[in-house]
């Protein structure tokens, strides 16, 4: 792995530990989507939980697609911006640390492409940095929490507005928990269901 963004996933892996908790949600899976650069790296965990499954991974980034390959080479990966994919018929989708590389503008529209990509009953798993009220301000440049060296556009959600913005689209919210973590902060992560 060369990308210091799956080297941190990998050592904060208890912010992800819901993701274990898929294989629960539905007996089996017969497609994954993992939607930006940050889900790509859940794709060998993934395939522990669902052998058989097709797996999707779509992010801007080619080094991230390039080492989620190497983990799992039977994945399917799709090189462009993961907010304008189209596909559908997925069981389970997951966006992680990806609703805060977008802005206010930008996040509605990016949950109902997941909306639309799942099937009616599918599961999204969320998990993003969160904060106690929105900011009404533009991303900003922060360090990246990954890597001393890297800078990265970033906007933190309070949680309650996501959940919001997931009911009014047609999810069903299952589950909610927050983290605390020494180089993020709070971290929210959602279950949802995709109504009938």
């Amino acid at each position: 792995m060369t990308d210091p963004i799956g080297y941190w996933i990998y050592d904060n892996a208890d912010l992800f530990r819901y993701v274990g908790e898929l294989s629960c949600m539905r007996e089996s899976a017969g497609r994954i989507l993992l939607s930006g650069s940050f889900s790509s790296y859940m794709a060998s965990l993934c395939r522990k939980i669902y052998p058989d499954a097709r797996i999707t991974a779509v992010s801007d980034r080619p080094a991230a697609l390039e080492d989620a390959r190497v983990e799992d080479p039977a994945l399917e990966t799709v090189l462009m911006p993961f907010e304008k994919f189209e596909g559908s018929s997925f069981d389970v989708a997951l966006s992680i640390f990806t609703v805060n590389t977008l802005d206010t503008r930008e996040l509605t529209p990016y949950l109902f492409s997941l909306h639309d990509a799942l099937n009616a009953g599918g599961n999204l798993f969320l998990s993003f940095p969160s904060m106690s009220s929105i900011s009404p301000y533009p991303k900003k440049l922060v360090d990246a929490w990954y890597s001393m060296d890297e800078k990265v556009y970033m906007k933190r959600y309070a949680p309650e507005d996501v959940i919001m913005a997931l009911s009014i689209i047609g999810f069903d919210v299952k589950a909610i928990e927050s983290d605390d973590n020494p180089d993020v902060g709070k971290v929210t992560s959602i279950h949802a269901v995709k109504r009938s």
